[in-house]
């Protein structure tokens, strides 16, 4: 990998888990596919029907924080240098 890339995950490991998180996962993939969704239906069907928005946020607000929890990990294994091994 190249130094820019560690550079910016050092720069995103320092917000923290929990603002990486929101920052990353919630709100790009929460609202981000919420809004996308609402909207399709709305063109494809003429009408919103505003039962479903609460629950498409739920939905995508949990594959959200898996998404971006599953890129924290994989960035930190990837970046972070490994410990002594022990024979």
């Amino acid at each position: 990998m190249k130094d820019s890339h560690k550079a910016i995950w050092l720069k995103r490991k320092n917000l923290g888990r929990p603002k990486y998180l929101l920052y990353f996962g919630l709100l790009p993939w929460g609202v981000g596919l919420t809004v996308l969704t609402s909207l399709f239906e709305f063109l494809s069907f003429g009408s919103l029907n505003p039962i479903w928005v609460p629950i498409r946020l739920i939905i995508f607000f949990f594959i959200g924080f898996f998404v971006a929890n599953g890129r924290w990990v994989a960035m930190e294994y990837r970046f972070e240098a490994p410990g002594p091994r022990r024979p």
